[in-house]
């Protein structure tokens, strides 16, 4: 099986896989969110009544609190010890006075919950208080300390008897810092009759600690907080955050349950407090109008569903895992046969495409090849089995795209890439050509060529060079391919498609004059010769003359005048040209070769091959450039060399002459052959690797040695034989050398020749 059909077959498993994950996935999903929101619903619940139940008990400590209150205070009210107090307008002798304060003392001493106690008379303008601070106990009502209480007198309208009133009073100290209590304040009087004012009130001043306690007595496990506001979302018991009478009307989550309790009496919700997600559950106190919170922290009360909800999906998780490696494994061995069907199935779907591919191309390119000769009764049903649907009688054309730089192109993608990448031109050809209408075909003719068989639709010559022009900008741009197309004449009738693609493929000889992404067509105005082409004998002997001396600019200026002689531009005219200069170079080249006696390092078959394989005339002509830039490069170093030889030559014979010559030396030998000494010395070593001097001093000492060696002669006399001015100076550059003194070269020798 191919890559191909083992992806469509994994495909087709992987969705059948998949379809049951993600059905076993949202099963499991679906059951344990519905389960676990049933289940924080249920929770929710459970937690709200027990909530509520303490809620229900800190409200029953408001109302003891409110009852406590009422009785004391009808208790004091109806006292006659303190009547006078209430009722007259002097309470009688100081004597009086003080019983009916101490009185009111005990009351205040006796009930460790009041705070303070006041009465207050109407006919004495007077206040008279009980309280546990060192204040005075009778004030009059202008002077008394208590600004909130002669409010409560003058504003008694606006509260109810014996409700609470929270409010903050000042506690008068014998020192300057000032102190405040926070306490609830309930107020009794008695109304004579349709009266507008009071005679007299009693106030009893309760601390706020009363409801603290209550509310702590019943919060036992300290998990949340509990406190009071009223209708209007003033606070009515201090929290650690805020103080007592602080407004939290515009707190959400009291506008919340301001809201609630508006319609029913107890209830609860989730929402944000301060930062924290909170289940907040409130009641409302009918007696007093005061909502009662309790504020829990979410994550403290679902801590445990949540660990639960957490090994719960950990353990789906398992499951889930589990099921899906057994599923894998049972559908892997269930679905070996359907494989197996689907695996012979997609091959013989595949041959059978193939097949009917080949066929089909095959059938198109016979049919361009040869269309006339298989015109026959039965070509229309076999064309239909190939479902091909042209329309035998219609008009028709041919265009021809060719792949340029075909050389470079097969260079660069092996067999298969090259298959794909004109699989790839055909698409974009089918689909440029869908624009003008009919039916197209698309025909891979050989390595380089496509055809389009365009058949019927706007089968105009603007419309199909507009198509064309498509082609070669899409294949550009999405290939990297260059293409050069040839578009044959409209012709009349399947019969004839022959005559088209012969017309298609002569008229893209012309591409070898007008280069690549070249657009040909039969209208196109090309001159036509109208005398035989006379060869420019005269030319090429000018050519070749400068080529030998090896001036390669002018070479190739006359090689470019050669070439403008071919007019008009004509394909066979410049074939024949082309060859004939070919063999006109590479038989002077040879001449000079032989008058040399150095052969040519150039392959003139292989320049001769490759030309014929260029498709343009400007890559024809930068192939000769480079081949007279080569050949010009190489007779210039043959010159050089030459001369070079003969220079060598020259010093060779003037040191083998004159070294016995003691003034021989570089100066001299270049004074005797006309040339720089500095330039003389250069072009010696860069040629023998030695200087002058190196060279004649060991030819002097070859001498030398042949003379220590065959004559009896002294050192001194050898030394001026060879040309050495004095014998210390011979006896140095000998050593040298050679490694030895001329001594001791002399005794490991004869005179009869070498050692």
């Amino acid at each position: 099986m191919n890559p191909a059909e083992a992806r469509t077959s994994n495909k087709l498993y992987a969705k059948i896989f998949l379809s049951f994950c993600v059905c076993i996935v949202l099963t499991i999903a679906t059951l344990s969110f519905a389960l676990y929101t049933s289940f924080e619903k249920i929770a929710l619940s459970n937690i709200y009544a027990s909530e509520k139940s303490s809620l229900a008990q800190t409200s029953y400590g408001a109302k003891s609190m409110i009852d406590y209150s009422t009785n004391y205070a009808l208790q004091i009210y109806a006292d006659p010890q303190l009547d006078k107090l209430l009722h007259y307008a002097s309470p009688g002798t100081l004597m009086e006075t003080s019983t009916a304060l101490n009185r009111l003392n005990t009351y205040l001493n006796v009930n460790y919950s009041f705070h303070s106690i006041y009465i207050y008379s109407r006919n004495s303008k007077t206040f008279y208080t009980a309280s546990k601070s060192s204040v005075n106990a009778v004030q009059a009502y202008s002077d008394f300390y208590d600004a909130d209480a002669r409010s409560l007198v003058e504003r008694f309208g606006d509260y109810q008897r014996l409700a609470p009133i929270p409010r903050i009073l000042p506690v008068p100290t014998r020192f300057q810092d000032p102190k405040t209590a926070n306490v609830y304040t309930f107020v009794f009087y008695d109304l004579q009759g349709a009266s507008r004012d009071i005679d007299n009130m009693v106030m009893l001043n309760v601390p706020e600690s009363w409801m603290k306690d209550a509310i702590a007595s019943l919060d036992r496990n300290q998990n949340g907080s509990t406190f009071v506001v009223d209708g209007k979302g003033t606070l009515v018991t201090s929290t650690e955050t805020f103080p007592f009478l602080e407004n939290l009307s515009d707190k959400p989550y009291v506008k919340e349950a301001l809201s609630g309790s508006s319609t029913h009496e107890t209830g609860y919700f989730v929402g944000d407090v301060e930062g924290a997600r909170s289940l907040v559950v409130y009641s409302k106190h009918e007696a007093t109008g005061w909502i009662f919170m309790r504020v829990l922290p979410y994550d403290t009360i679902m801590g445990k569903i949540d660990a639960m909800k957490k090994t719960v999906l950990i353990v789906c998780f398992v499951i889930l895992l589990l099921g899906l490696s057994v599923s894998f494994f049972l559908s892997k061995s269930l679905y070996k046969p359907i494989e197996k069907v689907l695996a012979r199935l997609n091959a013989l779907m595949k041959e059978k495409r193939n097949h009917d591919y080949q066929l089909k191309q095959n059938f198109m390119r016979q049919l361009l090849r040869h269309g006339g000769h298989r015109w026959q009764p039965n070509l229309e049903s076999e064309m239909k089995g190939l479902d091909i649907a042209l329309d035998p009688a219609g008009d028709f054309v041919v265009v021809l795209f060719v792949i340029d730089r075909f050389d470079a192109f097969a260079g660069q993608y092996p067999f298969n890439d090259r298959v794909l990448l004109k699989y790839g031109v055909m698409n974009i050809a089918s689909e440029c050509f869908s624009g003008i209408g009919g039916v197209r075909e698309c025909i891979d003719m050989d390595e380089r060529t496509i055809a389009v068989l365009a058949n019927g639709g706007a089968l105009a010559e603007t419309a199909i060079c507009d198509a064309v022009k498509r082609v070669q900008d899409a294949a550009e741009r999405y290939l990297r391919l260059s293409l050069s197309a040839s578009v044959s004449r409209i012709g009349d009738g399947l019969a004839g498609v022959s005559d088209l693609y012969e017309e298609a493929r002569l008229q893209m000889e012309f591409k070898f004059t007008e280069g690549h992404r070249c657009i040909l067509h039969g209208r196109q105005h090309r001159p036509q010769a109208t005398a035989a082409f006379i060869y420019p004998a005269a030319l090429e002997h000018n050519m070749l003359e400068t080529l030998k001396l090896g001036k390669a600019e002018e070479a190739r200026k006359r090689f470019d005048e050669i070439v403008r002689c071919v007019d008009p531009p004509v394909y066979l005219v410049y074939n024949m040209l082309f060859n004939q200069l070919a063999f006109s170079i590479s038989s002077a080249t040879a001449y000079m070769d032989k008058g040399s006696g150095a052969a040519a390092d150039y392959d003139f078959g292989a320049f001769v091959q490759r030309m014929h394989q260029l498709e343009t005339l400007q890559d024809v002509r930068d192939h000769f450039g480079e081949l007279i830039d080569q050949l010009c490069q190489g007779f210039r170093e043959k010159k050089n060399n030459a001369k070079h030889d003969n220079l060598i030559a020259s010093i060779d014979d003037i040191i083998r002459q004159q070294y016995a010559d003691r003034e021989l030396s570089l100066y001299k030998i270049a004074e005797m052959l006309d040339m720089s000494p500095a330039y003389l010395g250069r072009i010696f070593k860069k040629l023998t690797l030695k200087s002058v001097p190196d060279y004649l001093n060991e030819y002097r000492v070859e001498r030398a040695k042949e003379l220590l060696a065959a004559t009896p002669h002294s050192v001194e006399e050898i030394s001026q034989k060879t040309g050495y001015n004095n014998s210390t100076y011979f006896y140095k550059v000998f050593k040298k050398y050679t490694g030895l003194t001329p001594a001791e070269y002399r005794q490991t020798g004869s005179w009869g020749g070498e050692p």
